[in-house]
C-alpha cells in the first residue's frame, strides 16, 4: 500500500464549491429536504464525500453530491462522479446467472462439474445456487493474505479469475449447503461460469445484457475500460499514524485488483446509474417472475441487521419496508437497495475509508424517510422556504467571531447555527432558543482556537431544518 499523506487543507480550497447538487424532475420541497438530509449525513460522518440518487416509481431521478474528490487539483464532487461500486457488482453478476436459467443455458441446481474444470479444494458438486448464495463453504480468495501481497507487488498486472482461484484458495470451511459464509470466492467462479455458459466474456454479457439496453454508461471495470471522465477520489485512513490522504493514483492503477476481481467487485459507477440498475434488477424488469421469486428466497446470514441473503442479493427491512439490494467495500463503500411496495430504489456511495457500507445504511434510511414524509404530506412547503430565507454570514473570511443574520417571516420555536470543519465534524454550536419574525443576529463566538487558512461550513436550522451549508475561511 502506498504511504498515507498528510491531508492539507489550504486557502484556496475556498475558491471553489463543496456542494453542487442536481434533481431530476422532482417537486422543489423534495429536491430540497433530501440534499439536507444528504449534507447532514455527510457532515454527521465527517466522510470526504457522499454521492446519493433516488429512482422514483414514476421514473424520476433525484441525484445529489457533497463533498471532496480531490485537494490538489481542488475538485468537488457532483452526481456525475463515479465511484468504485464494490460488491454492488455481485448483483450484476447474479443478474447475468439468473438470465441464462431463464434462457434454459443452465440450470441454478447444476453442479460446478457441469461447467468447470477442477479446481484445488473446490468441491465439484457445489451447485450454482450456493455460490450465489454462499453457502457454498468455499474459502474467500480475497482474503488471502498472499493475494494482497501479489497484487500490490504489480499493480499493473492483469489477473485472470482461474490464476484468481487456483493460486489463493484454500481448505474449505464447511461441507456446501450446511451453512452461510460470505465469500468472494463464489463470484469468481460464477464469472467464469457466465463465459463458458455463452462463450463470450463476463464484460461483453455484461455490457449486452445489461448497460447498453438500460443505457447506464458509468458502469466501466479499468483497465479493460477507459476510466470514468470524473472519478470521486479514494481517501484511505491509516490507523498506525491517523492520517488520512488521497490515494487515487494507487487505486486507478490497481490493476492486478480490477482484473481479478472484476465479476466480484471490480465495477465503478454513478449513484443515478446503480439507483437505476437496481430497480431495473429487483422490480422484474430483467427476469421472469419464477426466476426473480427464487432470487428472493433467502437465507440466514451472519450480516448486521438481521439480513437475509438471497441469490446475489440482501434482504434487509428499513422503517418496516423490506428491501432488496447490496453494499460493497474496497476503501470506497458503497450501499444500493430497492423497495418493492413504493417502488424505488436508494443509492448511497462514498469515498472515504474511515466508513464501511453498513454505515451508510442510515443514510437509506434518512433518504427513504424524507421521500415517505413527502408522499404522506407531512413535508410541508414550508421546510423549502427555509432554503430561500434571506441570510448573511460575515466576516467571511473570519478571525475569533462570526455572526449569522435572517430575516424570519414568521416566528419559530428552535433556532441554531452550526459550524463544521472540512471533514464534516462539528465545531460549534449556538442555540438561539424562539425567535419572533423579523431581522435576527447569531454570534457565533470563542473561535481563536480553529485553524487558520482552513474551510468551514455554517448552516441555520430552523424547526429541524437546515439551510444548505454555506462555505467561509478562517483568517490568517
Amino acid at each position: 500500500m502506498t504511504t498515507i499523506r498528510l491531508l492539507l487543507f489550504s486557502v484556496f480550497l475556498f475558491l471553489f464549491p463543496f456542494s453542487r447538487v442536481a434533481a431530476q424532475s422532482v417537486p422543489p420541497a423534495l429536491d430540497n429536504a433530501l440534499n439536507q438530509t444528504l449534507i447532514y449525513w455527510r457532515n454527521l460522518l465527517g466522510v470526504q464525500s457522499l454521492s446519493a440518487a433516488v429512482q422514483f416509481s414514476n421514473d424520476s431521478v433525484w441525484t445529489g453530491a457533497y463533498g471532496i474528490s480531490s485537494t490538489f487539483p481542488a475538485d468537488s464532487v457532483t452526481p456525475e462522479h463515479a465511484y468504485a461500486i464494490g460488491s454492488i457488482t455481485k448483483t450484476i453478476t447474479a443478474a447475468c446467472i439468473l438470465q441464462l436459467a431463464d434462457e434454459d443455458k443452465l440450470n441454478l441446481d447444476d453442479s460446478l462439474h457441469t461447467w468447470l474444470p477442477d479446481f484445488p479444494y473446490v468441491d465439484p458438486n457445489i451447485r450454482i445456487r450456493q455460490l450465489l448464495n454462499h453457502q457454498s463453504g468455499l474459502y474467500d480468495v480475497i482474503t488471502n493474505p498472499a493475494y494482497n501481497t501479489a497484487s500490490t507487488a504489480n499493480l499493473d498486472s492483469v489477473w485472470s479469475l482461474t490464476n484468481l482461484v487456483n493460486d489463493y484458495i484454500a481448505p474449505p470451511l464447511f461441507a456446501p449447503g450446511t451453512s452461510w459464509s460470505y465469500s468472494n470466492t463464489n463470484y469468481a467462479l460464477l464469472g467464469l461460469i457466465v463465459e463458458a455458459a455463452t462463450g463470450n466474456n463476463y464484460r461483453d454479457e455484461y455490457k449486452n445484457r445489461f448497460f447498453n439496453p438500460l443505457n447506464l454508461p458509468s458502469l466501466l471495470l479499468p483497465p479493460y475500460d477507459p476510466l470514468p471522465a470524473e472519478i470521486a477520489h479514494l481517501w484511505l485512513y491509516n490507523p498506525a499514524t491517523g492520517l488520512i490522504s488521497d490515494e487515487h493514483n494507487f487505486f486507478s492503477n490497481w490493476h492486478s485488483f480490477t482484473t481479478s476481481a472484476g465479476p466480484i467487485g471490480g465495477y465503478y459507477g454513478t449513484a443515478r446509474d446503480i439507483a437505476r440498475w437496481n430497480r431495473a434488477f429487483l422490480r422484474g424488469d430483467l427476469h421472469s417472475p419464477q426466476i426473480l421469486t427464487e432470487a428472493k428466497n433467502t437465507v440466514a446470514s451472519t450480516m448486521p441487521a438481521n439480513g437475509r441473503y438471497g441469490l446475489g442479493i440482501m434482504e434487509r427491512k428499513f422503517l418496516g419496508l423490506t428491501a432488496y439490494g447490496h453494499g460493497g467495500d474496497i476503501g470506497y463503500s458503497s450501499i444500493s437497495y430497492y423497495f418493492p411496495q413504493k417502488d424505488i430504489s436508494v443509492t448511497v456511495l462514498n469515498n472515504d475509508s474511515r466508513k464501511n457500507s453498513w454505515a451508510l445504511a442510515p443514510i437509506v434510511q434518512a433518504l427513504l424517510k424524507t421521500w415517505l414524509d413527502f408522499e404522506a404530506g407531512t413535508l410541508s412547503a414550508g421546510n423549502d422556504g427555509v432554503e430561500r430565507l434571506k441570510t448573511a454570514i460575515y466576516p467571511n473570511p473570519f478571525c475569533d467571531r462570526l455572526s449569522v443574520s435572517v430575516d424570519l417571516p414568521s416566528d419559530v420555536s428552535s433556532a441554531q447555527v452550526v459550524l463544521t470543519d472540512a471533514l464534516g465534524r462539528e465545531v460549534r454550536r449556538v442555540d438561539a432558543g424562539a425567535l419572533q419574525p423579523g431581522r435576527h443576529s447569531i454570534a457565533v463566538e470563542g473561535l481563536e482556537d480553529l485553524a487558520a487558512a482552513a474551510p468551514y461550513f455554517v448552516s441555520l436550522s430552523l424547526d429541524g431544518v437546515s439551510t444548505a451549508a454555506t462555505g467561509i475561511i478562517k483568517q490568517q
